[in-house]
């Protein structure tokens, strides 16, 4: 039971660090007030027009909040801005070299899998299931 809670907390933890702002919410922030004084409006006013509070503009152009693409493609529509104009300042993505992105062939491959896994476990008679598992496996080791 202490387990469960510990992962239940770790796991709330995660969402919560999830949600933290970065350097490019607050550079998205920083444009979308830039934009907002460029065309005189008051953050009440870009409120109104978006229908939140002027609060939450404040957090955002704090960098507080995160920005979602919805909202961002709602601040583009009011502020007649290209969605991309609100990452300027932020230069290239920096590309993590962990995990590669698979190529057309292997995610096909991963598909026909988990089509083929799904069937598999979709067999009722266990010891059917079980024999055509032992198949499987046979044929594989004799490609060796």
């Amino acid at each position: 039971m202490a387990a469960k809670k510990l992962n239940g907390r770790r796991k709330s933890a995660d969402r919560v660090a999830a949600r933290r702002s970065t350097p490019v919410d607050v550079q998205v922030g920083r444009n979308v007030r830039k934009r907002r004084i460029e065309l005189g409006l008051s953050q009440t006013e870009l409120a109104q027009a978006c229908g939140i509070t002027f609060q939450q503009i404040q957090k955002y152009e704090n960098g507080a909040n995160r920005v979602s693409a919805s909202r961002l493609w709602q601040f583009a529509a009011v502020l007649g801005l290209p969605v991309g104009e609100f990452f300027e300042g932020l230069g290239k993505p920096k590309v993590a070299a962990a995990a590669p992105i698979p190529d057309a062939a292997e995610r096909k491959l991963d598909d026909e899998t988990a089509k083929l896994a799904r069937r598999l476990a979709a067999i009722r008679d266990v010891r059917l299931r079980q024999r055509i598992k032992t198949m499987l496996s046979a044929m594989a080791d004799g490609q060796h």
